[in-house]
């Protein structure tokens, strides 16, 4: 799938993996259905380069229930699709999304409180309390809390090892066109984000207009949420560019091999994971922004919280602060701060502000920056296992 979210597919990968020296401690990855939360998942686990188990997990529709209502236990597991959740209990618990925190904690009291539960995703969380280490991204807006974690971007699959893997199997991705190559990443219409014909088009015509400008060609790459009305607008924008259109059920993904090969990113903004990737590769990378879609009430609603908690001081923003903290209210993401956070940490630039692709400026001084984050992260995890 090439860009499907893009990320590497669970099934792609062994269910235990990684060096397996005589003390490293048990891990398990509860994984839910969704390729940016096991991308997530997946790369911390890497990155601590412990072996693991992959725990496939399937829900009933009990797990549209509050997780304050389900707390720590397996009523909207659905078991017979699932992996086993069986002893000897790990040492530690890696999994992220607001489905798979009930099952996480259930197995942290099967161990007798032994098993250390590392918890991403931003309606898991907000309940920081609830976890060892809870891990968000600074643009979920959450507030600081000492056991949770804010990263600029979230971990990935991707890794020097596997682009330079990549750019060995799909050498020929480019062909003879000119470089440099620049790929746009397409994601597509979300929740809070609308990917529009109109837009897609636009976007498709300056990207083409921006590569041609340096001597360059273009190529776009679909993916899962992307879809036939946007495709076809690519197309009409950019009538010069290659197209690559995700597919499912496709079986060869050379979606590493734009990251690996490609001399220019842009991708859309909407796509937190697809962002962290093309971060990863370590090209010069552009974000374009896609057009956000009318906050809805409840949003609206989080938002006056949020602000109100922010104020400090007075009894309602303890209150406010309180039903943030205690996870019965959950902050709006804002985009537009991982947006200028990447770009102030010298990863990315806004598209259109600047044309010469090259390596960033650098880092502002007190920006975050993946790297640092990421080496940060794990020593927290080691931390907790001393």
């Amino acid at each position: 799938m090439p860009a499907p979210e893009p990320r590497i597919l669970p099934a792609e990968l062994p269910a235990q993996c990684g060096p397996s020296p005589a003390a490293a401690p048990r891990v398990w990855l509860l994984l839910d259905d969704r390729p940016g939360h096991t991308t997530q998942v997946i790369g911390l686990a890497e990155a601590l380069g412990w072996p693991y188990e992959a725990k496939e997990l399937r829900f009933t529709p009990l797990n549209r229930l509050s997780n304050r209502l389900l707390g720590a236990s397996r009523l909207s597991l659905d078991k017979r699709p699932s992996s086993a959740l069986t002893p000897p209990w790990p040492d530690l618990v890696i999994a992220m999304g607001r489905r798979t925190a009930p099952i996480a904690r259930w197995v942290k009291r099967q161990s007798g409180g032994r098993t250390r539960l590392v918890q991403f995703g931003r309606k898991a969380a907000n309940a920081a309390d609830d976890f060892d280490l809870a891990v968000a991204c600074v643009h979920f807006q959450l507030p600081p809390h000492p056991k949770r974690l804010d990263l600029l971007l979230p971990p990935t699959q991707v890794t020097p090892g596997r682009l330079q893997e990549a750019a060995g199997r799909w050498a020929d991705l480019f062909g003879e066109a000119a470089r440099p190559r620049v790929a746009l990443l397409v994601g597509g219409t979300t929740a809070h984000h609308r990917l529009t014909a109109t837009t897609a088009e636009r976007m498709a015509a300056e990207v083409q207009a921006f590569a041609e400008g340096l001597g360059g060609s273009l190529t776009c790459v679909t993916s899962r949420r992307s879809g036939a009305a946007v495709e076809a607008a690519l197309r009409r924008g950019a009538a010069a560019a290659e197209l690559h259109c995700w597919r499912r059920g496709q079986h060869e993904n050379p979606y590493l091999g734009y990251l690996a090969l490609a001399d220019v990113l842009v991708v859309t903004g909407e796509s937190e994971s697809m962002l962290a990737e093309a971060a990863d590769a370590a090209k010069p990378l552009y974000i374009y922004p896609i057009p956000a879609r009318r906050p809805t009430w409840g949003a609206r609603l989080a938002g006056w919280v949020l602000g109100r908690a922010r104020r400090g001081g007075s009894p309602l923003a303890r209150l406010c602060g309180s039903l943030i903290q205690g996870g019965f209210v959950v902050p709006p993401r804002d985009l537009d701060l991982m947006h200028r956070g990447m770009v102030e940490a010298g990863v990315a630039r806004q598209f259109g502000k600047g044309t010469a692709p090259g390596p960033s400026h650098g880092a502002l001084d007190g920006a975050s920056s993946p790297a640092a984050d990421s080496a940060i992260l794990v020593t927290r995890i080691h931390q907790l296992l001393e």
